[in-house]
């Protein structure tokens, strides 16, 4: 897949990123339990402390961090950049557009890495190595990769069971529903899923934006987020605990694995990567 095609559902996200709420976007709870797991960072390294944020997501960038933080931004959008990036008001923060796969930065030269879904919008699994290798590459020794991660299940809902929870009041939001459906189509294909198709499976299922807004209360503004999708050919990718764990395990050891109180934040785990000192570049 081309670069430019993996990025074009970006330049419709950028557009309506003040309509996107949790999970597709980080709660309170989740940048809490960020800055908790980099707390040992920010015990152990002595000066300066150089933080890189893979994407603009403003709920990281704008966290309380300590003065000594220098924040690298990274994004392969030039169009979130444009709407998304607004820089930090009290810490030095930059922002580079890049790809994860080639950061602009010399060897072990972060103390942390920090993202929000980052690895998920790899178009397959195939992809995980050469960003996961690219951060071991980047990051000096002991130091930490904190992301949440959207995880599905071993066994994902059928679309007629989502279809009868949506309707029966089970579902707290759109935006839980539209990851709902991603997390069942990924499970048939083992990851990978085209956010084209999470459209079609959508519009397929509820033929009546109205009813449906009728039905739930949701706002129809935030149900027509979907349409960011329509006839996309962007892939996202949604492995189980399982699959992260092993895409990992070659430069990055799983410290822990915490969770929100949230609808179904079992789903959506932040993890916390400590650098391994042997890795994929031989060291």
């Amino acid at each position: 897949m081309k670069h430019s095609e993996q990025a074009a559902v970006w330049s419709q996200h950028a557009g309506q990123w003040s309509r996107v709420g949790p999970p597709l976007k980080p709660s309170p709870e989740d940048t809490a339990l960020t800055l908790s797991a980099l707390q040992v960072v920010f015990d152990t390294t002595h000066g300066p402390c150089r933080i890189a944020v893979l994407g603009v997501t403003p709920e990281l960038v704008q966290l309380p961090w300590p003065q000594r933080v220098t924040l690298d931004a990274f994004d392969h959008s030039a169009d979130m950049i444009a709407r998304v990036w607004q820089p930090h008001p009290t810490v030095h923060s930059s922002v580079h557009e890049a790809d994860w796969r080639a950061l602009p930065l010399d060897a072990g030269t972060l103390h942390a890495a920090v993202g929000d879904g980052s690895l998920n919008v790899l178009p397959d699994l195939d992809q995980y190595p050469a960003v996961l290798g690219e951060l071991h590459r980047v990051l000096v020794a002991q130091s930490r990769v904190v992301i949440r991660c959207f995880i599905r299940p071993d066994v994902a809902e059928p679309v007629p069971a989502l279809v009868a929870a949506v309707l029966g009041g089970q579902v707290g939001s759109f935006h839980a529903l539209k990851w709902c459906l991603a997390m069942t189509l990924a499970g048939v294909s083992g990851a990978s899923v085209a956010v084209a198709d999470i459209h079609e499976v959508f519009e397929a299922s509820f033929p009546s934006r109205s009813a449906l807004s009728e039905a739930t209360g949701w706002p129809q503004e935030q149900i027509d987020t979907i349409d960011a999708y329509r006839g996309s050919p962007t892939r996202y990718t949604f492995p189980t605990l399982v699959q992260m764990r092993e895409q990992c395990e070659r430069w990055f050891e799983v410290v822990t694995v915490a969770y929100g109180t949230y609808e179904l934040a079992d789903r959506y785990p932040t993890l916390t990567l400590a650098r391994k000192n042997a890795g994929g570049n031989g060291e």
